[in-house]
This record gives structure tokens, sequence and C-alpha cells, in this order.
């Protein structure tokens, strides 16, 4: 779910949303064969850029947000416990696209 948060977010917000991967100015999805492989969130899905865009390292991106130059942090999960604990696993016979490292945040 929190790769879909830059397709919600109204033309007359501003706000810059950060990828973990290393982009910062991520945009809604594309349009049907509008696609870039080349740019994509951390879910691996093909996204937008907005103007003004930049391009960085993971390490770069992670320093970022541990470092508290992010205001909010949105963080997808497998599974959250009533306390918020949250839990990231691989389902046996389960296609992942990857699990997060960044639990910590």
């Amino acid at each position: 779910m929190p790769t879909l948060v830059s397709n919600y977010i109204p033309p007359t917000v501003k706000i810059t949303l950060q990828s973990e991967n290393g982009m910062l100015g991520v945009g809604p999805f594309p349009k049907r064969g509008k696609q870039d492989c080349d740019l994509i969130n951390a879910g691996k899905q093909t996204v937008t850029e907005l103007a003004g865009a930049s391009y960085f390292g993971a390490d770069q991106s992670f320093a970022m947000i541990r470092g508290g130059h992010c205001q909010v942090t949105v963080l997808g999960s497998m599974q959250v416990a009533a306390n918020g604990d949250m839990a990231n696993y691989l389902i046996p016979g389960k296609l992942v696209k990857g699990m997060g490292g960044a639990m910590d945040l």
C-alpha cells in the first residue's frame, strides 16, 4: 500500500515523495503505454518523475530517512500487531518481490 500513496495526492497538495531505492520526486503510476522501466519505486513498480526529481544511491536514501531529514515515513508490512509491531517474512511457496530492510525506520 505505501507504493500507492503517490496516486492519491491531489494536484493542489505540494509534497515531495522519496522512494527508498533512491528517487526524490516520485510521481504517480504512469498511464498504460507510457511506462519507463528505468523509473521504479521500492516495490519495483514503474512510476513517473515530477519536475525537479533527483536520483541517488539507496545508502543515501536511508541516510536521509534515518537522519531525520524526512518528515514522514510510510512503511509497508505483511503483518502488523495491535500494538504496532511489524513483521515481514516469506510465505513458503509464494512469489515475493523482495523483503525490505527498513524495519528500524
